[in-house]
C-alpha cells in the first residue's frame, strides 16, 4: 500500500472526526440540518430514490417448534421477483400484541441457522423476533462484497452500496415485522453482531420505526477504517460511498432521540475500541440537544470481535427498558437446537423467477439528459443539466480543495523558449506542471498525466500534437502519481477467490472519503486551470485545451464541461460507460459518459480510440446544434487536431 496517497486519505477521514456536527451547537439547527443529512445517507447507501414497495407475497414455508418458542419460516419479495427469507419466532404463551426484535445476520454462511439462538431467546423473553437472511446468504443468489473482493468497481458508479442492499432487505423485513398480527408496531427494536450490528446500525438511522437499537461490535466510521486499516478486514455491507464526506457520527446523531445502544470487544481486530468510544461521544452531542445523553450508550467487555454473553445481558436490559417497559426473566442464549434441515427455508431451492443478484442495478436507476428539439433549447437545458452535476460532484459545503504553486525552475530553449517547472500541493500530496512557452503563443495545450503517470509522459503526448512554435503546451501530473497509484493487477481467476489488491483496497478508502481517481484528477485540472488564469498564462483570446487517456481523460471532459473558459477537449482511451471505468461516485444516476461529451457542446469535442458504446447521443446533439463537426472521432490525437483544422473548428 502506497503511504503517502493512504496517508493522505487518513488525514481527510480525521478531519471528518474532528470536524463532525461542528455546525450545530443548538436543536433549531440540528432539527434544521436533518432532512439534508437523512437524504444524504439514503444517497450513500444508493436508496435515493427510495425503491418503491412491491406486494411482500409473504409466503410459508413451514413451522418449528421447541420448548418456549414457535417459529413461522417465510418467503417475501423485497422488489419484484427478488425474494427474502426469513424466521419469525413467537413466544408460546403472550398478550396480543408484544414488542418485535428484528435481528440482522452477521457474516455467516447460512444466517438465520447459524445465528438461531439469539431469535429463541428473545421468544422466551416475551418477544417475537424476525430473524432474516442477508441477500448473500443461505440460498440466497444476491452479493454485498463488492469491490472487497476485487469485484463490482461499477458499483461506485451506480451509487450502490452492499450496505445499501442490505438496509433495502431490512426495511421490508421490518415491514413483515411491523404487519404481524402479534406484534406492537410501535415497539420494534433492530439489533446484530458484526455485520448485522452494522446493519441494525444504518437501518436505525434511516427509519424512524425502530424504535431502540442495539449494535453489537459493527460501527466502523472512515478514520477507523483507513486509519487503523480495519477496512481490510471488512467487506463493503458495512459502508456508505461517503457522498457527504461526513463522520459517520453524523449519522448516528440521526437515530436521536431514540435509544442506541453501542458494544464493542476491547481486544476487536476490527473495530478499535478507542474509535467506537469517540464515536459514540460525538454522537452524544445531538443526543445532549434533546436532554437524552442517557440514550445513547457504550457497553465494552474484554474480548475478541463476536458474540458475548455481556452483550446478551446488555441488550436484554436495553430492549426490556426502552420498548417492554419492564423486566423480563433473565434466559441464557442457549446452545444450538435445530439442524441445518429444520431451518432451512428454501431448502436449495428459491422461488423463480428470483432476481436478486441483479439488486444493484434495480435499486439504482440510471439518469438521463433529453435531447433538445432546437438549438435553441440546449442554452437553458445545458445549464440546468449542469447545475445538477455540479451539485451531485460538489455537495455543499464543498470547496475545492486549494492549490499552492512554486516555481520549481526554468530554462530558455531557442528563439525565447521558456520551460518552467512549477511544483504544487494539494492536501499534502504533490502536484507537477510543466511548460513549453514560445515567445508568443496563440494557443494552450494542457495534457494531464493519467493515474500512475508522470509529468514527463504527459509532456510526450502534448509535444507530438502540437506546433511548437506557435502553441503553449504543458504536462500536468495530478496527485496520483507513479509513485503512489500501484499497477493494475489481473482479475482473480475464481471471482470472488482472493482478496482485493491494492488498487481496490485503494478505491474503498477513496469511497469513504466521497471519491475516486476521476474525481481527485478532476479537482487536480480544476484548481491548475483557475491557477492558470490567475497568473495570467491564458489571456483572453488565446483557446486552452485539455487533452487526456483513461481516467485523466475522463477527468479533463467532466473539467471541461464545469468549465467554460476551456475552448475544447481531447479524450483518449476513454470508457464506452461508466458501467466499464473511470467510475465517479453515484454519477449514473445523473449521466454516462455520452452525455457528458455532450455537455461540453457547442465547443468541440474529440474522441480517440473510445471503447465501442453508444457515442451516438452526443453525434444527435452536436447535429441539431449545427455544428457536427465538433464532434470529431480519430484514430490518434494528433489526427483529432488535423480534423478541427480542416474543419475549421477552433484548434490548436
Amino acid at each position: 500500500m502506497n503511504a503517502s496517497l493512504w496517508s493522505s486519505l487518513s488525514a481527510q477521514a480525521d478531519e471528518m472526526a474532528a470536524s463532525a456536527l461542528a455546525d450545530i451547537s443548538t436543536l433549531p439547527e440540528w432539527e434544521a440540518a436533518y432532512p439534508a443529512r437523512h437524504e444524504e445517507l439514503f444517497a450513500g447507501l444508493g436508496l435515493s430514490p427510495l425503491p418503491p414497495r412491491c406486494d411482500l407475497r409473504l409466503t410459508e414455508y413451514g413451522t418449528l417448534q421447541g420448548e418456549g418458542y414457535r417459529a413461522r419460516k417465510v418467503g417475501y419479495q423485497i422488489l419484484p421477483d427478488c425474494w427474502a427469507s426469513a424466521t419469525i419466532y413467537y413466544p408460546l404463551a403472550a398478550p396480543a400484541k408484544v414488542p418485535g426484535v428484528l435481528y440482522l445476520c452477521g457474516h455467516a454462511a447460512n444466517g438465520a441457522d447459524h445465528y438461531q439462538a439469539h431469535p429463541i431467546r428473545w421468544a422466551r423473553r416475551g418477544y417475537v423476533c424476525l430473524i432474516v437472511d442477508t441477500i448473500e446468504q443461505s440460498d440466497n443468489p444476491g452479493e454485498h462484497h463488492g469491490y472487497n473482493m476485487g469485484l463490482h468497481t461499477a458499483w461506485l458508479a451506480l451509487g450502490y452500496s452492499g450496505g445499501g442492499g442490505e438496509i433495502w432487505n431490512s426495511i421490508r423485513a421490518l415491514d413483515v415485522l411491523a404487519a404481524d398480527p402479534a406484534v406492537d408496531a410501535e415497539r420494534l427494536g433492530a439489533t446484530g453482531v458484526s455485520g448485522g450490528g452494522t446493519c441494525s446500525f444504518f437501518l436505525a438511522a434511516v427509519d424512524a420505526r425502530v424504535k431502540a437499537v442495539a449494535s453489537l461490535c459493527g460501527v466502523s466510521t472512515p478514520c477507523d477504517a483507513i486509519s487503523n486499516r480495519h477496512l481490510f478486514g471488512h467487506c463493503d455491507c458495512f459502508y456508505p460511498i461517503n457522498l457527504g464526506q461526513r463522520d459517520f457520527a453524523e449519522y448516528a446523531a440521526l437515530i436521536a432521540p431514540r435509544p442506541a445502544l453501542f458494544c464493542n470487544a476491547n481486544e476487536d481486530p476490527l473495530f478499535h475500541p478507542t474509535e467506537v468510544a469517540a464515536f459514540v461521544e460525538r454522537a452524544r452531542r445531538v443526543y445532549a440537544l434533546y436532554g437524552q445523553e442517557a440514550a445513547c450508550q457504550l457497553t465494552t467487555t474484554p474480548g475478541a470481535h463476536g458474540d458475548h454473553p455481556a452483550f446478551d445481558d446488555a441488550v436484554a436490559e436495553w430492549f426490556d427498558l426502552h420498548l417492554a417497559k419492564e423486566p423480563r426473566p433473565t434466559v441464557p442464549r442457549g446452545p444450538r437446537e435445530l439442524s441445518e434441515g429444520e431451518t432451512s427455508i428454501f431448502n436449495g431451492q428459491p422461488p423463480e423467477p428470483n432476481h436478486l443478484h441483479l439488486l444493484p442495478h434495480l435499486i439504482s436507476p440510471r439518469g438521463t439528459v433529453p435531447l433538445p428539439k432546437t438549438a435553441d433549447e440546449w442554452p437553458a437545458l445545458r445549464q440546468a443539466t449542469v447545475a445538477r452535476l455540479r451539485k451531485h460532484l460538489f455537495r455543499p459545503p464543498y470547496t475545492l480543495p486549494k492549490l499552492e504553486m512554486k516555481r520549481d525552475g526554468y530554462w530558455i530553449w531557442k528563439e525565447g523558449t521558456s520551460v518552467p517547472v512549477e511544483r504544487g500541493e494539494i492536501g499534502g500530496l504533490p502536484l507537477w506542471v510543466q511548460h513549453v512557452i514560445p515567445a508568443e503563443p496563440t494557443a494552450s495545450l494542457y495534457s494531464i498525466a493519467n493515474a500512475g503517470e508522470t509529468m514527463q509522459q504527459a509532456m510526450a503526448a502534448a509535444a507530438v500534437m502540437v506546433d511548437r512554435k506557435t502553441t503553449l503546451y504543458a504536462g500536468v501530473e495530478p496527485r496520483l502519481s507513479a509513485d503512489r497509484w500501484p499497477a493494475a493487477q489481473e482479475p482473480p481467476y475464481h471471482p470472488g477467490s482472493r482478496p482485493a489488491q491494492p488498487r481496490q483496497h485503494l478505491l474503498r478508502a477513496m469511497a469513504l472519503v466521497g471519491t475516486s481517481p476521476v474525481r481527485m484528477i478532476l479537482e487536480d485540472t480544476l484548481a491548475v486551470v483557475d491557477w492558470l488564469f490567475a497568473q495570467g498564462h491564458c489571456p483572453a483570446g488565446r483557446p486552452l485545451y485539455r487533452q487526456g487517456k483513461g481516467d485523466a481523460g475522463v477527468a479533463a471532459l467532466y473539467a471541461t464541461v464545469l468549465d467554460e473558459r476551456v475552448a475544447g477537449v481531447i479524450v483518449e482511451d476513454a470508457p464506452g460507460s461508466h458501467l466499464n471505468g473511470s467510475p465517479l461516485p453515484g454519477i449514473l444516476r445523473l449521466l454516462d459518459l455520452p452525455q457528458a461529451a455532450g455537455l461540453v457542446a457547442p465547443r468541440p469535442v474529440a474522441l480517440v480510440n473510445p471503447v465501442y458504446s453508444n457515442w451516438t447521443w452526443p453525434a444527435r446533439l452536436y447535429a441539431r446544434l449545427g455544428c457536427p463537426k465538433n464532434w470529431v472521432s480519430a484514430v490518434d490525437a494528433r489526427d483529432a487536431l488535423e480534423q478541427m483544422r480542416r474543419q475549421n473548428t477552433p484548434a490548436v
